[in-house]
């Protein structure tokens, strides 16, 4: 998602892994189609539940288990952890994160992204997600398909 579109713009971010491109303004009906069209080619739909190797999440319960135990992951950092498996192999910026999650008008600051991912890493340590959650200097995250 971003306010730039222009085809430089897009093709830039295409070239940068985007699977998709969605500006500003936009529909969050057309937001949540994208992802599914997305998540459904990739073989990785299920409606209620994302895996990500040994880690599993259950959208409706908000629960999060790893190799078969519950890790307790609270409100935001269950948020960025969905986030995350919905958008593998895409290059995620900090201020794309932010936006998403807290949104332009939070009294915080974007560094709260970064402390959110050490959370997650933490709770997650040992996990496929925790290896393969790359941190892109000065740019954000991706994260890399599970081996």
């Amino acid at each position: 998602m971003t306010a730039k579109e222009s085809l430089d713009d897009k093709g830039h971010g295409f070239e940068l892994g985007a699977d998709d491109y969605l500006t500003k303004p936009f529909y969050l009906e057309e937001l949540k189609m994208r992802i599914q069209a997305l998540l459904k080619r990739s073989g990785k739909f299920n409606e209620n539940t994302l895996s990500y190797g040994d880690v599993t999440v259950n959208l409706l319960t908000n629960s999060t288990q790893m190799d078969g135990k519950e890790v307790e992951l609270l409100g935001k950092e269950f948020d960025l952890l969905v986030y995350f498996l919905q958008n593998q192999n895409v290059i995620l910026p900090k201020t794309q994160i932010f936006d998403r999650l807290w949104g332009f008008d939070s009294d915080t600051t974007i560094s709260v992204v970064e402390v959110y991912v050490s959370k997650i890493r933490k709770k997650l340590k040992g996990t496929a997600f925790a290896k393969n959650l790359q941190t892109l200097r000065s740019v954000g995250y991706i994260l890399k398909d599970a081996e």
